[in-house]
This record gives C-alpha cells, sequence and structure tokens, in this order.
C-alpha cells in the first residue's frame, strides 16, 4: 500500500472513496420508496464469492453480484450502482432503431432474450460491454448510456438529480424490460 501511495502522490492522482451510505441512496434514487427503506435498514456488503447478489432477509444484508469491483473510478461505481432506472429509460427510448442497428438487434433477439429470466437488466448491462467494444453498434440512448464503460467517455447522465421520468410498478418488471428490448412496445 505505501507504494501505491508514493505512486499516485508522484503523479498528483487523488482517490476520491465515496462513503456507502452515500453510494446506497445514490443507487435507490428512483426505486420505490419500499425499496429504498429496504436500503435503508439492511447492510450492504460485497463479498469475493463468484456468485450473483441478492437480499437476505435471515441476515438482513445485501450482497453486491460478483464483479461489483472495489477498485473502480467513481463513474463507473455510480454507473454500476445507479444504473437501472435509467438503463430502463435507454432500453425503452431504443426500441423503433432496432432495425438501424442489426448486429445488437439479432444479439437482443436471437441470443440475450432466449436466456429467459436470466435476460435482466443485471445481465444486460454485464453482457454489452462485453459483446459490444464499438459503442457504434449501439442504439444511441443504449450508447450513450454504455459509453462510459466500453470507450471511456464523459457520463451524460447527472446521478445527483431525480429521474424526471415516470416510473410505476411495471417499469420496473422484467417483462416490460424484455418487452423494450425485443421492441415490442
Amino acid at each position: 500500500m505505501p507504494d501505491v501511495r508514493r505512486s499516485l502522490w508522484r503523479r498528483q492522482m487523488y482517490v476520491y472513496v465515496t462513503p456507502g451510505d452515500v453510494l446506497v441512496e445514490r443507487a435507490l434514487r428512483g426505486f420505490p420508496e419500499d425499496v429504498r427503506a429496504l436500503g435503508r435498514r439492511c447492510r450492504i456488503i460485497r463479498t469475493n464469492a463468484r456468485y450473483g447478489g441478492g437480499f437476505y432477509p435471515d441476515r438482513n444484508e445485501i450482497e453486491l453480484a460478483a464483479g461489483v469491483e472495489t477498485y473502480e473510478g467513481l463513474g463507473q461505481v455510480e454507473l454500476s450502482a445507479c444504473h437501472e432506472p435509467y438503463l430502463r429509460r435507454a432500453v425503452r427510448d431504443s426500441q423503433g432503431h432496432l432495425a438501424e442497428f442489426p448486429r445488437y438487434r439479432d444479439w437482443v433477439t436471437g441470443s440475450f432474450l432466449r436466456q429467459g429470466d436470466h435476460a435482466n437488466p443485471a445481465e444486460y448491462f454485464a453482457d454489452i460491454p462485453t459483446n459490444f467494444r464499438d459503442t457504434a453498434e449501439l442504439p444511441p440512448a443504449i450508447r450513450a448510456h454504455f459509453a462510459p464503460l466500453i470507450d471511456g467517455s464523459a457520463l451524460t447522465v447527472d446521478f445527483t438529480s431525480e429521474p424526471d421520468w415516470p416510473m410505476g410498478v411495471d417499469y420496473f418488471s422484467l417483462a416490460t424490460f424484455q418487452r423494450w428490448l425485443a421492441g415490442n412496445e
């Protein structure tokens, strides 16, 4: 650790560690109140285990899924933590553009959606940067959402403000997300 500190000091690089409570509040912004309340009263942990995370009521804990890395940049941490309402909006707004992006359309309809319940926002968030290293292959709203992860573009979303679009229960359903991916709404 001392070598890392010296290296950062020489390059005049500063590491900002966002307090966990702040990350939790940012991540839950835009979710229904009962979800935000759950996040406020549970301990949120990150383990080294290689499996999906989830809520464990017997321990009153939320485990972050494997892949939520400890040493990410703030932008990636915020995008990882806060992305779901914005990701859903990007997918919704991209429905009319599927024909313009055939590689993306074919991947979504021919591969991703065939996974059934596994074709969910968390998996989509993990799969897009892996399968699309060129953001030009993505519809504009999805490109804007993922470009910071894929090519290092600046974030276009202000995670410090509340989403300004309506989000009811149906907005967060898997069926709605999958209909939007398929361009069927």
